[in-house]
């Protein structure tokens, strides 16, 4: 019965999720508008972050998955690929596609990396909330120097993860794709800690974590339907549309996580978590070591210490005592 009254009461939430995405997407779709003069500087790099993201697989961009990540016409996105090419920052046509330089894509990195950075401040030492601090961050980034972001960056104590769960990298480091999987990639009985909450769109976000899906945050899946997912949190039934739940991202919570440095040689295992903080917790994403990835123990050394481990197809050697910061669930042979 009080599971009936909930999903009573919050059906309509689902209803506002929906027209909250459907007002998104149209608000976002290209419009056949005229092309203005040439792109400003904050337009051409709000490009720049787009196209380094698409072009995570390391191929080419074409103007239609650029118009379609930006929400502008197929007009404005070839203008933008033009301006990039010309400014050295891109290669290759509007024909067959473009892809960064390596100086464009620095500077991609440094965006990403500035705007993370800012979106933390804001939250932590400004108190706005999440929902807010896009936008704002956004304004700031692109009047941000790179000396003025070191020095942010060591105010803040080198946090690894801005507000919403997106990994902040070192400066010159490349940017990791997000972590964890969406909700609905997951089943019914699943217990998930949520990792990230896409940022966009506002209205949804601010949902979202007004229905306690932030990171952080512990989840069980209770019903999974092609529409909606039904999911607990705390001793809350929330109904949740799909698209809305593909906006967040989570992995498994194991009954007892073990440290990555008690595994024997030749386990396979899931990282859970990242413990430490600062410099640390950065140097372990930046192995690859993120929520979500598989890692192989290959070898000790004759002492015992350091170990060997295989993570997405690269050896790399850690001190046990790094290796114990890592929290894995254990994966079963076979």
């Amino acid at each position: 019965m009080e599971t009936t009254n909930a999903l009573n009461w919050l059906w309509p939430a689902v209803s506002a999720v929906l027209a909250v995405l459907l007002l998104w997407s149209l608000r976002r779709r290209p419009e056949s508008t005229s092309v203005p003069g040439p792109p400003q500087v904050v337009e051409r790099e709000d490009a720049l972050k787009e196209i380094y993201k698409l072009q995570q697989d390391g191929s080419t961009v074409e103007s239609g998955a650029l118009a379609r990540a930006m929400g502008i016409s197929i007009e404005m996105a070839e203008h933008l690929m033009e301006a990039l090419v010309t400014s050295a920052w891109a290669e290759g046509s509007v024909g067959t596609g473009i892809r960064l330089t390596t100086r464009g894509g620095e500077r991609a990195q440094e965006l990403i990396r500035i705007h993370r950075l800012w979106e933390r401040y804001l939250v932590d030492r400004e108190g706005m909330s999440l929902a807010a601090v896009h936008i704002e961050a956004h304004r700031r980034e692109h009047e941000t120097i790179p000396d003025e972001a070191a020095k942010l960056d060591a105010e803040l104590g080198h946090p690894a993860w801005d507000p919403h769960g997106d990994i902040i990298p070192d400066a010159g480091h490349r940017v990791p794709p997000p972590a964890g999987n969406p909700l609905p990639a997951y089943m019914p009985g699943d217990r998930l800690r949520i990792l990230r909450v896409e940022n966009e769109p506002p209205a949804l976000l601010a949902q979202l974590v007004a229905m306690g899906l932030k990171p952080g945050a512990e989840v069980e899946v209770v019903e999974r339907q092609p529409e909606h997912l039904t999911v607990k949190v705390n001793a809350d039934i929330l109904p949740l549309a799909t698209a809305a739940a593909e906006r967040v991202h989570a992995v498994p919570v194991p009954v007892l996580p073990v440290p990555l440095g008690e595994l024997p040689v030749g386990s396979r295992a899931t990282v859970i978590e990242v413990k430490g903080g600062g410099k640390h917790q950065r140097r372990m994403l930046d192995m690859g070591l993120v929520p979500g990835a598989e890692v192989a123990v290959i070898r000790t050394a004759p002492l015992g210490d350091p170990i060997e481990y295989r993570i997405k197809g690269t050896a790399i050697a850690m001190r046990r005592t790094d290796a114990d910061s890592i929290l894995v669930e254990e994966l079963r042979n076979g």
